[in-house]
């Protein structure tokens, strides 16, 4: 029986736009374990990218020309989350751009809770010069292929287990509690 979900997301945008996904990575986590992993690229609108953004993740127009658009997926990963509550690192961002992908495709969605591994890094390792997911991931012997949305999501996931373990607590739910990090909820 599984006592503690949680599905950590990571997304890379082509644009400046918070609509421009072009990359999704989720990475599920039961009872601090990540039991799956599924990433997706994604058609922006218009297919078009910033240089800035390509040069971070290394994807272009000729990667998603005949990937399909987020509401295309979004069965797939709605069902795939099924209302647990999220986990992103810099949360913001990412929140961000979901909220605005449900809600400029007029998507049907629950409304989602999350939490942010940026503050739980922050609160169980402050003496980390910074909490960027590749240092985090450094200190607590992570893999990650940094701005790869799969990687990405898994090594957030894994953040999220180490702050449980660090902090000596069963669930992710638990050390989020012991690390005075609050759940917010998605204002779409």
């Amino acid at each position: 029986m599984i006592t503690d979900r949680w599905v950590a997301i990571d997304f890379e945008t082509a644009t400046r736009e918070p609509t421009s996904a072009c990359a999704l990575g989720v990475a599920v986590v039961e009872d601090l374990e990540v039991v799956r992993v599924e990433s997706w690229l994604i058609k922006p609108p218009y297919n078009e990218y910033e240089f800035w953004n390509t040069k971070v993740h290394g994807i272009s127009a000729e990667d998603t020309e005949l990937a399909p658009e987020f509401d295309e997926i979004w069965w797939e990963v709605s069902a795939l989350i099924d209302g647990a509550p999220l986990l992103a690192h810099n949360a913001s961002f990412d929140m961000r751009v979901l909220g605005s992908l449900i809600t400029s495709r007029e998507l049907t969605a629950p409304e989602y809770d999350y939490a942010c591994t940026v503050a739980m890094a922050r609160g169980a390792w402050p003496h980390l010069p910074k909490h960027k997911l590749d240092v985090v991931c450094d200190a607590c012997g992570i893999g990650l292929m940094h701005h790869d949305a799969a990687s990405d999501a898994e090594a957030c996931a894994r953040v999220a287990i180490a702050c449980a373990e660090h902090t000596n607590r069963p669930s992710v739910t638990e050390a989020l509690e012991a690390l005075g990090i609050g759940v917010r909820s998605l204002a779409r």
